[in-house]
């Protein structure tokens, strides 16, 4: 096999070295890592923006600066290489044995929930630098250290074993074991990892599909890492499944694709962007034949877009072309308890996803829409915050058809609010500290705020139907039911910067204890219709019986329990039909 940087072009030599440009500028010599700034969430959204070194990030950073061969970049890439190998957890005693921490700033050890993904993340890069043969460019000492180190990680992957259905970390680790094992001639790991394989695939298959499903953001590292699988596996039968793998997940997003907006449309079970990212665009532009033209890619280079190879099946291309006529994409997950089903209406005026029970994580987008033009598109996105924060104690309920949703929110007793991962605290369990609770409608994108403008600031009483136009889209939401505890809830209308907020206010004010196991009440039931022609409006009829919420509104049916319990209680609870 030829050295990697003897299959580049100059022209791919090129575009490395402009994917590499802007990295140049973050790194820092005093401590020999990139510098970012921090990303936080929930509690720890008071750190945001302080600088700090990535592990991860610099460790592609140096396979990248390798890939160069450039005599002057040489010496950066095996400091931080170094730097990064003393970093890692070897004490096979440790919880965090094999792992990396995400930050310079932090060791596993001293971490209060350690992220052990760092370890199938970072071994990953690390197996880039035996398998790209950067072997002449690196000491034997450090090729040593590089071995046990990759050793080391993938003997923790092993051991920590995640369940199947943790889609990208399970596949990754696969990959890790697997690759391993048939470099370093260990039979064991990679009986281990062959083993892994087949039953990952039998479970997806069976499953219905992944269960982190259609998510911009692990969706694309699950289909790197198969493409890693298909570029690194010799084994004839391991590549029959991988194959079947990497077809079902670029299925995944063209089935979802909007040409009229170039948007990704939901349900998302984990997303960080709620509009589509650029590189995304170009990596789907530079994965498919000539015939798809996002007019992107040339100003998008990525560190490994000529070492990763990641095709497009040619029968999933015309997906990202266009759209002619209206069409739904349904999936369910048969092993979730109740089974999950994701809907997806693509019409080419807009798309509208949703998912008949999620959370409001701030990774989810349980209901999600999108129209406009690939220039200037627009969403209007669904999230319940509690003290300003996404709340995933919040539970959603759906069903859908074409346009339109029945939906009803609810909230869990045994869900932590910041992270649904993340186990609740049994001496808070279903206490809620409030200061502000509320359902936001929230329109970002390209917005016509005179829609909003025309409304007053403040509509008090629910029974005040909203009917919005824009660009020819009429968007109509009813909410007949919207309780907590004693509170009414109520219409308030915000304009912030490029967004505009429908909110639903449930508490606001003075803070308050509340504990949810003690509410008899704390649900919201709505409708939304989206249609191209002005609706004719349909009431919804509400029922509360036993504690349970009904709601029938055209051919939609749902009931689900209005009152607070644990998560699988209110799953179980819910019934919805579609006739």
């Amino acid at each position: 096999m030829k050295n990697i940087n003897e299959c580049f072009s100059m022209q791919n030599m090129e575009r490395l070295n402009q994917a590499l440009a802007p990295l140049h500028k973050q790194y820092d010599q005093r401590a020999k890592m990139l510098t970012v700034p921090f990303r936080a969430f929930g509690f720890f959204k008071f750190l945001q923006g302080i600088p700090v070194h990535p592990t991860r990030e610099s460790l592609i950073y140096a396979v990248a600066l390798l890939d160069t061969d450039d005599p002057g970049m040489h010496q950066r890439a095996v400091n931080i290489i170094e730097e990064i190998l003393n970093l890692q957890d070897k004490n096979p005693k440790s919880k965090t044995y094999g792992v990396w921490p995400k930050y310079l700033e932090e060791k596993p050890f001293k971490i209060l929930q350690p992220d052990l993904n760092w370890c199938d993340f970072l071994a990953t890069s690390m197996l880039q630098l035996i398998l790209n043969h950067h072997h002449h460019q690196l000491s034997p000492k450090m090729r040593s250290k590089i071995d046990d180190s990759i050793l080391c990680a993938a003997r923790a992957i092993q051991r920590r074993n995640v369940p199947l259905e943790y889609t990208n970390i399970a596949i990754m680790g696969i990959y890790v074991t697997l690759t391993t094992g048939y470099l370093y001639k260990i039979d064991s790991l990679y009986d281990y990892a062959l083993n892994r394989l087949h039953q990952f695939y039998d479970y997806t298959i069976e499953h219905g599909g992944f269960n982190e499903y259609n998510s911009p953001t692990y969706t694309i590292i699950t289909l790197e890492v198969l493409g890693r699988l298909k570029l690194h596996t010799q084994n004839t039968e391991a590549q029959k499944l991988i194959e079947a793998l990497y077809h079902l997940i670029w299925a995944e997003i063209a089935y979802r694709f909007h040409p009229p907006t170039f948007q990704w449309s939901g349900p998302h079970s984990r997303s960080y962007n709620t509009l589509m990212e650029s590189a995304t665009l170009a990596l789907i532009e530079r994965s498919t034949s000539e015939r798809i033209k996002f007019g992107i890619t040339e100003t998008h280079a990525t560190l490994h877009e000529n070492s990763l190879p990641l095709p497009c099946p040619l029968d999933l291309e015309s997906f990202f072309l266009h759209l002619n006529e209206p069409r739904t994409v349904s999936q369910t997950l048969l092993k979730n308890i109740p089974k999950q089903v994701l809907t997806t209406y693509l019409a080419p005026s807009f798309s509208l996803g949703t998912v008949n029970y999620s959370d409001f994580w701030h990774q989810r987008r349980p209901l999600i829409v999108y129209w406009g033009t690939p220039q200037e598109p627009s969403y209007l996105r669904l999230r319940c915050l509690y003290n300003g924060v996404d709340c995933a104690a919040a539970q959603f309920f759906s069903v859908q058809s074409e346009g339109s949703v029945l939906s009803g929110i609810t909230f869990s007793t045994n869900v932590n609010p910041a992270n649904p991962y993340i186990c609740q605290n049994k001496k808070h369990k279903s206490k809620f500290s409030i200061k502000d609770l509320r359902l936001r409608f929230e329109f970002g994108g390209l917005i016509d705020v005179e829609s909003f403008q025309a409304r007053p600031p403040t509509l008090v009483s629910l029974e005040s139907e909203l009917c919005l136009y824009f660009r020819g889209l009429y968007i109509q939401i009813q909410i007949p039911y919207a309780q907590f505890g004693e509170r009414i809830g109520k219409w308030e209308i915000h304009q912030k910067s490029s967004h505009c907020y429908l909110d639903v206010v449930l508490w606001s004010g003075k803070r308050q204890v509340f504990y949810l196991s003690e509410l008899n009440q704390a649900a919201l039931g709505f409708a939304l219709q989206i249609t191209t022609e002005k609706p004719s409006l349909s009431r919804i009829a509400v029922s509360t019986i036993d504690d349970c919420l009904g709601m029938r509104w055209k051919n939609l049916n749902l009931k689900f329990s209005a009152q607070p319990a644990e998560q699988s209680s209110l799953n179980a609870s819910m019934i919805s039909s579609n006739n």
